[in-house]
């Protein structure tokens, strides 16, 4: 039998303070997939609808589809937490278990690791059937593209009840296989276990570096240059050379109020690219050198570390600077530099939005970015923005090896992706917030990202945009403004077309996201502002 309980104060509240969930009345702890299973039934039995069944593993959503006020049922899938190998699908781990968990697991069990994210607390849950990506995956891929199968509770078109449906893959339901390689929680049933194959040795080492510029020496100009820098760095692999897949760089264009911007960069050996050994030490050593210089032939650079508040969460950048002036790069073994990059921050309140990118960016963008970024919304102080940015990912590489169909990712032909952040805090009690706080800093960034994609329609819309900038949003960072079901303007049309492109509803039936969710969840159970519609029969 299933536990089941009353919600304590704790289980009504989401990691994004803004998120809660006041009318909860029971929260469901299975330690295993036929307890979750037996959870779901119970919430048919109790009368439960669409929209009030939610599953959670970390909390992170950054939108209130989980916690909110017409949640009353919560499947918490914490419990489960199975971990192994499979002779037949490979490495197995349930959702139950974050990314921390699973790097340590896999690493310390089977000496492999997975592209996932950096987020210690992330939910495998969400994370890796919305796609899952991090500091390893210009080097690796996605997750999704490690997937062999996955272990999934679902209740299809006819099925009277819901079922656990073991080991979907591409031989026994290849339309829901390929959903769950990215099409996003919540959609298509309750995921329980993962399975992975082919996936890449560890590394045995992680390198960092990270370059302060002062805020008062960052003329628009200047700007400009640095986006240009990040750009080049970005590009380096597309043209499919390996011996640059084995990075990451993070561009944090902090608002004014940060008093910097922080471009950090990541390196790690490559042991099933043929990367490693003291060569590759040494051509590390003299690349970042060629960093240093070549910034600071665009801009003096800090000697004080600047702020880092976006994913990963450092605080400054001294953790992953390095340790002497007279060095290079921070070197630490693989697990102990992916725990170093684990940070997701204290528990705020907080407003995301993202991009995918295909080039650089235009002299409109650049010039829209910069001006927001020291804007400050009336009736706030300019403190009140120190935790507001534009976050500049590299991407691409081994991501881009795989064709734009293959899984519900489309965007495999982007070379940075941009994450929108804006934080703050409050003294308000639990489940409020400051209004004025609220919308003042969710109206700020709202007006960057409209301005920023202006040439686009407001949104990275690539049906808009001839010279193939732009490239959509990404799912697991979801954002109301795209459009929601139920409104018009924008439609809940538009979000799907930005998150998933033609993968939403223009392609086979075994490869549209539309037609699987009308087939494997017709009655729309945990459904959201932005889940993906149901096709009326």
């Amino acid at each position: 039998m299933v536990m089941s309980r009353l919600p304590a104060l704790s289980d009504r509240q989401g990691f994004d303070r803004r998120w809660y969930a006041p009318n909860l009345e029971r929260v469901y702890a299975p330690a295993n997939a036929s307890e979750v299973t037996a959870a779901w039934k119970d919430v048919i039995t109790r009368g439960g609808k669409t929209g009030e069944l939610q599953i959670t593993c970390g909390r992170h959503c950054y939108e209130n589809f989980v916690y909110n006020p017409g949640t009353k049922y919560i499947i918490d899938m914490t419990g489960l937490r199975g971990v192994g190998s499979d002779p037949h699908y490979g490495y197995y781990i349930d959702v139950g278990y974050g990314n921390w968990d699973m790097y340590r697991m896999f690493n310390n069990m089977f000496d492999t690791t997975l592209p996932a994210g950096s987020c210690y607390s992330v939910g495998l849950g969400g994370h890796i059937t919305g796609g899952g990506y991090g500091i390893f995956s210009r080097a690796f891929g996605l997750t999704v593209d490690y997937l062999s199968a996955v272990d999934v509770v679902a209740m299809p078109k006819g099925a009277p009840t819901p079922e656990l449906y073991e080991k979907v893959s591409p031989v026994s339901h290849p339309d829901l296989f390929w959903a769950l390689r990215g099409g996003g929680g919540g959609n298509f049933g309750i995921i329980t276990r993962y399975y992975f194959q082919n996936t890449p040795k560890s590394p045995q080492y992680l390198y960092s570096t990270a370059f302060s510029v002062d805020w008062e020496n960052i003329s628009e100009d200047v700007f400009k240059n640095l986006l240009n820098y990040f750009t080049c760095f970005s590009q380096e692999g597309q043209d499919g050379n390996k011996e640059q897949w084995p990075s990451f760089g993070i561009f944090h264009a902090n608002h004014l109020a940060a008093g910097k911007m922080v471009l950090a960069f990541y390196y790690f050996d490559a042991p099933s690219l043929g990367i490693q050994g003291p060569d590759y030490e040494s051509y590390l050593h003299d690349k970042v050198k060629d960093q240093k210089k070549a910034l600071s032939e665009i801009v003096s650079l800090s000697n004080e570390p600047g702020p880092i508040f976006g994913h990963p969460w450092y605080g400054t950048a001294e953790l992953i600077s390095p340790a002497k002036d007279s060095d290079t790069l921070r070197q630490l073994t693989f697990l102990e530099g992916v725990q170093n990059a684990n940070g997701s921050g204290p528990n705020q309140f907080g407003k995301y939005k993202s991009a995918y990118m295909n080039k650089g960016f235009t002299d409109q963008m650049v010039s829209a970015l910069y001006q927001h970024l020291q804007k400050v919304p009336a009736g706030l102080d300019k403190s009140d923005m120190s935790q507001s940015l534009c976050q500049i990912d590299s991407y691409g590489c081994a991501i881009n090896q795989v064709g734009s169909t293959q899984t519900p990712i489309a965007q495999r032909s982007s070379i940075m992706k941009l994450q929108y952040q804006t934080y703050w805090d409050s003294s308000a009690a639990i489940g409020k917030d400051d209004k004025q706080l609220a919308q003042g800093l969710v109206g700020w960034i709202d007006k960057m990202y409209s301005a920023v994609y202006k040439d686009y329609g407001g949104f990275p819309d690539p049906r808009k945009d001839p010279n193939g900038v732009v490239d959509g949003c990404y799912f697991n960072y979801p954002d109301i403004c795209l459009g929601v079901n139920g409104e018009s303007s924008p439609g809940i049309e538009n979000a799907m077309y930005l998150y998933f492109l033609e993968n939403y509803d223009t392609g086979p039936a075994e490869r549209n996201l539309s037609s699987i969710k009308s087939n494997w969840n017709p009655h729309n159970w945990f459904a959201s502002a932005q889940s993906i519609p149901v096709k009326p029969e």
